[in-house]
């Protein structure tokens, strides 16, 4: 059983939640969804792409298609949050020649959290909490009251991000981001959990138990993972399926080819035709709410 579950978003998914208990470390993944996540109170860690930092309220997360992440809640303290996912399709035409309304997820970087005040924090409650209910009563005009409050939020994720906040500071233990740096450094090579443990001059049993009991996957399904989103990505800058499947790591073109389709929905040919479709006809779709 693959421990990074992949979630697929059909258009547009919005919610507002408050919980009040401790929950189990996962990490995740959407495959064909971008999510802004704004974050309101509890006391809660965000892992997101090998970088884990300490969320204040206030705090908004920018997560691309295959971005790795997940929350870790601490305590029981209460936990509210207000996550908005959509495919790219979805949002493409709310964009313009003049304002691309996907640039404040290029220049996100966990090290400076986007931060909203208490003026775009209220505006942006409204707008989500207006979304739910339109999707909910179906009233008239109730497509258009959608498309304008997403313009509007991410109107104000962009206008937020241009404003540096302080340096949160990767809070994970040291062992967990020596481990994480060498998967990253070595991603390509041919690696193992026994190798990684060696270079960090720790047991192999006690590394994956220690990865395994704070990001709550195992070290193995997280490097499976980062080569899948890595391959991805070679994808979308023109690589070969060949040239994807070796340059991230894979030995076995056909196992490849499995991992890829049980983590990305779709195999790598699928995937990088559904690239060449968007391109030619996602910005005059004709979209539907459903």
């Amino acid at each position: 059983m693959f421990e990074i579950t992949t979630q697929s978003i059909n258009q547009l998914l919005i919610s507002h939640h408050r919980t009040c208990q401790k929950q189990d470390r996962t990490l995740h993944m959407h495959n064909n969804a971008y999510e802004l996540l704004l974050f309101k109170s509890g006391n809660v860690d965000y892992f997101f792409n090998d970088v884990t930092f300490r969320l204040m309220p206030g705090d908004l997360i920018f997560i691309c298609p295959n971005d790795i992440h997940g929350l870790f809640i601490s305590d029981e303290t209460p936990y509210e949050r207000m996550p908005v996912h959509f495919e790219e399709s979805f949002a493409a035409s709310l964009s313009t020649p003049e304002t691309d309304l996907f640039a404040c997820f290029q220049n996100f970087t966990p090290d400076h959290p986007c931060h909203l005040d208490s003026r775009q924090l209220q505006q942006y409650e409204a707008c989500v909490d207006t979304i739910i209910n339109s999707l909910n009563k179906k009233e008239f005009g109730y497509d258009i009251r959608i498309r304008s409050c997403l313009s509007w939020i991410l109107l104000c994720a962009n206008e937020a991000i241009r404003f540096e906040s302080a340096s949160a500071g990767d809070v994970s233990p040291e062992i967990i981001r020596q481990a994480l740096s060498y998967v990253n450094n070595n991603l390509t090579h041919d690696i193992s959990i026994q190798t990684i443990a060696a270079a960090l001059n720790i047991s192999g049993s006690r590394l994956s138990h220690i990865f395994k009991n704070y990001t709550g996957t195992s070290l193995w399904n997280y490097i499976i993972a980062r080569r899948i989103q890595h391959a991805g990505i070679l994808l979308k800058q023109g690589a070969s399926i060949t040239d994807a499947c070796y340059e991230c790591g894979f030995n076995d073109y056909s196992h490849f080819v499995k991992v890829f389709h049980k983590i990305m929905g779709v195999s790598p040919g699928k995937y990088v035709k559904n690239m060449a479709t968007y391109t030619t006809e996602g910005q005059s779709s004709n979209l539907k709410f459903l």
